[in-house]
């Protein structure tokens, strides 16, 4: 009898374990904030944004958090990035360049560009891609502009921090971070273009 209801009880759990539906995951994706737009369209340039990286750590779908005053991760399994930033990058940064400079005109990828065409390449590397529950959000890389040529005409580190928001108790607000995360992005995006439009 014993052995009966052993087994019409782990019977009744493995129902209800498979009855369960696991959490939806949720997407999010980097987004282009609305600036004013500045210079006219005189000297208009065209720009190829490529060769984006990010750290290992966070080139991958899951969202990733950091502890503070800890070498701990948390990668979330439910939060995840749309399409993968090193993709996602070079078109919101060049979105971000055209959004903020008239007389700028960006493309994603090496091939945006024709060689006969008077213009620049940008690349980043960007060396921090940091969230810090209770902390700070920081994006840092190394940008560097290249004319047709391929000579660097420019070389420069930009890093741009803020505040992470407040979440819940059990989890931090990915949205408002992404949000946050954007901005940022697009204050280097703008760095960038104000150099790219002193160049002659």
């Amino acid at each position: 009898m014993k052995k009966i209801i052993l087994a019409v009880s782990a019977i009744s759990l493995a129902a209800c374990t498979l009855g369960r539906t696991s959490e939806p995951a949720r997407f999010y994706a980097l987004s282009t904030p609305n600036v004013e737009q500045v210079r006219g369209p005189s000297s208009r340039v065209n720009v190829a944004v490529d060769n984006i990286s990010v750290p290992q750590s966070v080139d991958r779908p899951q969202i990733v958090i950091k502890h503070p005053n800890s070498n701990m991760l948390t990668v979330s399994e439910f939060d995840r990035w749309i399409e993968g930033l090193a993709n996602a990058l070079p078109i919101v940064i060049s979105e971000n360049m055209n959004m903020y400079a008239k007389n700028i005109n960006a493309r994603p990828g090496h091939g945006a560009m024709s060689d006969s065409n008077r213009g620049y390449h940008v690349s980043i590397d960007f060396v921090r891609f940091d969230t810090e529950i209770d902390g700070m959000i920081t994006i840092s890389g190394w940008w560097t502009i290249t004319n047709n040529r391929g000579d660097i005409v420019a070389q420069k580190k930009t890093t741009k921090t803020a505040v992470t928001p407040d979440g819940d108790i059990d989890e931090p607000d990915y949205d408002a971070i992404v949000r946050v995360q954007s901005k940022l992005i697009a204050e280097m995006s703008y760095k960038i273009a104000d150099v790219i439009s002193e160049l002659k």
